[in-house]
């Protein structure tokens, strides 16, 4: 499975609906950041908290990485009825430079190859005019053009209604970002993939392959399975139901409370940190971590082993995620063969 970096575009766009249509069909992802051609990110904030100057930037690296290729999930669906549920995912190309899109009413939309052709295209700039050149249907993008990826010649659509986790993982807010939760599902989907279950003697640690959303549910599924939790009981719905808590239910006539982490290091240390402050007397609180890490707190126990029973008021019992993977493999073979599927494309 080639080990390309993986991106997520949202296309939160001004200008008409058939400017996205053409976007879309045409295989761009796309920014909108004022009717300019400049793809410098200074000019978007000159800060780096600015959002403009974030997503500006992200895009110009990402046009000149030379490093491997970039697969990307880009949705349309904020602006266009029939792209709400699906996603195109393709490659940038690591020598790709950022397009200028100039779109306007009754015409195709002009394509520049740099910033530098669209100026010498006359494309006005807001930093030399700030009362722009341009009518009231006229838009200028910054974009790049997605390529086919391994396993296929064009940038496919993959609809949410086959592949539901493309969409229950979407990064919030942000319209152009790395993609770390879908990281492996992209690669896999790039490299033409139909289940991860091809891959398993390749991979150490399986639950590398889940998405976070997918392995929450897995550690549910697995306290409802484990003799050891017989008592275990949901109460909340599974993932975000609390702060720092992924996972709540009752136990032994108490609550249980418990996160769901690939997190290492201090990363690690500080998700148990804020689980600790649901332990107590009516409380059973879990940590489901990646395997081979010790953490350390405090005034507080962290206990291995499998035995939920005997835990005092100030301990955490830490169960490894590959435990939980094997053990629910094991026993429902059938919901890991689920999340384990890779999705076909709808458009060929």
């Amino acid at each position: 499975m080639t080990e390309a970096r993986t991106m997520f575009a949202r296309h939160k766009l001004g200008g008409s609906s058939d400017y996205v249509r053409w976007i879309r069909e045409n295989h761009y992802i796309a920014i909108h950041w004022d009717n300019s051609p400049s793809t410098d990110e200074e000019e978007y904030g000159n800060d780096a908290r600015s959002r403009g100057y974030q997503e500006i930037r992200r895009m110009r690296r990402v046009a000149r990485n030379h490093d491997g290729p970039v697969v990307v999930g880009a949705y349309y669906g904020n602006r266009v009825d029939e792209f709400q549920n699906s996603m195109l995912i393709g490659r940038v190309e690591p020598e790709a430079d950022v397009n200028i899109i100039h779109a306007k009413a009754r015409g195709s939309p002009e394509v520049y190859p740099s910033e530098g052709a669209a100026r010498e295209a006359g494309i006005p700039d807001k930093s030399e005019n700030e009362e722009l050149e341009l009518g009231d249907d006229e838009v200028v993008y910054k974009a790049l053009p997605l390529v086919g990826c391994e396993a296929y010649e064009e940038p496919r659509a993959f609809s949410f209604k086959d592949y539901p986790l493309l969409s229950a993982v979407r990064p919030r807010h942000h319209s152009f970002c790395n993609w770390h939760a879908a990281k492996a599902h992209l690669r896999a989907i790039d490299g033409g993939r139909d289940s991860f279950r091809e891959i398993e003697s390749d991979v150490e640690d399986h639950s590398k392959l889940l998405a976070p959303a997918q392995l929450e549910v897995l550690c549910n599924e697995y306290l409802r399975l484990e003799d050891a939790f017989s008592e275990y009981t949901q109460t909340l719905p599974v993932g975000r139901t609390m702060r720092a808590v992924d996972i709540v239910g009752q136990f032994q006539s108490g609550n249980l409370f418990a996160q769901v982490t690939q997190d290492t290091g201090s990363d690690l240390k500080e998700k148990a940190e804020k689980l600790a402050s649901y332990t107590g007397e009516n409380s059973t609180c879990v940590l489901f971590g990646p395997s081979d890490e010790t953490v350390t707190l405090d005034e507080y126990n962290i206990v291995s082993g499998l035995d939920p029973t005997n835990l005092q008021a100030k301990d955490i019992l830490y169960i490894p995620v590959t435990d939980v993977v094997a053990f629910v493999d094991s026993q429902r073979s059938e919901l890991l063969d689920t999340m384990y599927e890779l999705p076909d494309s709808i458009v060929r």
